[in-house]
């Protein structure tokens, strides 16, 4: 398994400190840390990845990484666990939606001998919201609004949207020992079409995948493959050497080379342009039903590969102010927006939600 794994220390050093075991278990990437809680807050240790579809199980990569923490520090052991997956949790079991396996915390508990917690993916990046720093653009990028406003969080209702391998979306609610995540499946909530554009995508994805239409068909890794499709058989796209090599590639690595050649090729930019356009005005159906004046945070491995696109033009945020009702629309103004850029934050949101749990 050693030739599977990613072993990464950070500079910090183990001072005595509680060690959390956390975990962000997704589609593509299983990472597992061990971070530190102390009066600087958390602080990750040391870091251990794998391919989720290189493994069957997250025992042994746990395995792997103690061995690893228990070479420089033979006295540490983690107090405690709380590993996210891309799934629902039923009990203290998350059941992944995009990988044959899952994330037993009872039975990782027993076999580790120290409590481990299973939560959803979103449930952490929820927790890792508070952790932020909406003052440092290495953490978050501020979306301005079309009107040039970058308005003030208000209250402390937040909600996370985030498409990678899936799209998923959670609601925070509180702060510091009041703070709660409110999981959902709003990925699978059924995709609506807002213009001639997206119910023409709407009626060819049912043909693919049936009547009903997810979101996360349109908002997710294959939502970029089908906005391919779509694009090209809609512009009659003439295939050249940059789509024989998209086209060539295996479903799972098309996303990434769309996002890749986005910048100078212009059916992988259209289809770029078309996939911000469909999450802005997806998003402002979520933040109508639960108003999140604490921000919008957008979350994710295509938003952080794509952020130019999300921000050129205002092309994101012209579609989530768009409603038929000009009070909805001007709350919808008053909402921040952002793009979180700190990709530690679902290792550090999972230890966080193990913390408060405790």
């Amino acid at each position: 398994m050693d030739r599977e794994v990613t072993i990464d220390w950070s500079e910090n050093a183990w001072a005595g400190e509680t060690v959390i075991l956390s975990g962000d278990i997704g589609g593509t990437n299983a990472n597992l840390a061990f971070v530190m809680k102390g009066d600087e807050g958390f602080r990750i240790l040391l870091e251990v990845s794998a391919s989720s579809l290189d493994i069957d199980a997250i025992g042994p990569l746990v395995v792997r990484g103690l061995e690893e923490l228990n070479v420089r520090y033979p006295d540490l052991c983690p107090e405690l666990g709380c590993i996210s997956g891309a799934g629902p949790v039923n009990g203290n079991c998350c059941s992944m939606s995009n990988l044959p396996w899952g994330v037993d915390g009872d039975a990782l508990t027993r076999e580790f001998g120290f409590p481990i917690r299973a939560i959803n993916d979103f449930e952490a990046i929820s927790f890792g919201v508070p952790l932020l720093d909406l003052d440092d653009p290495d953490q978050v990028t501020v979306m301005p609004h079309t009107n040039g406003n970058r308005p003030e969080p208000e209250g402390d209702t937040r909600l996370i949207v985030g498409a990678g391998t899936g799209l998923g979306v959670s609601i925070m609610l509180g702060d510091s020992e009041a703070a709660r995540s409110v999981p959902s499946e709003g990925g699978h909530a059924s995709f609506s079409s807002f213009d001639r554009e997206t119910q023409e995508i709407l009626d060819q994805l049912r043909k693919e995948v049936g009547w009903v239409v997810e979101n996360e068909d349109l908002l997710s890794g294959k939502g970029i493959v089908a906005l391919l499709r779509y694009y090209m058989e809609s512009h009659g796209s003439q295939i050249d050497e940059t789509l024989e090599e998209i086209l060539n590639a295996s479903a799972s690595d098309q996303p990434r080379l769309v996002s890749r050649y986005a910048s100078n090729h212009p059916v992988c930019r259209g289809v770029i342009r078309l996939f911000v356009k469909i999450y802005g005005r997806v998003s402002a159906d979520f933040a109508s039903i639960v108003l999140p004046k604490g921000g919008l945070f957008l979350a994710g491995g295509i938003v952080g590969k794509n952020e130019e696109f999300f921000l050129d033009g205002n092309q994101f945020i012209r579609f989530f102010e768009q409603n038929e009702c000009v009070q909805v629309r001007n709350i919808l103004k008053d909402i921040p927006v952002y793009i979180i850029r700190n990709y530690n934050i679902s290792l550090l949101g999972a230890a966080n939600a193990g913390w408060a749990a405790r």
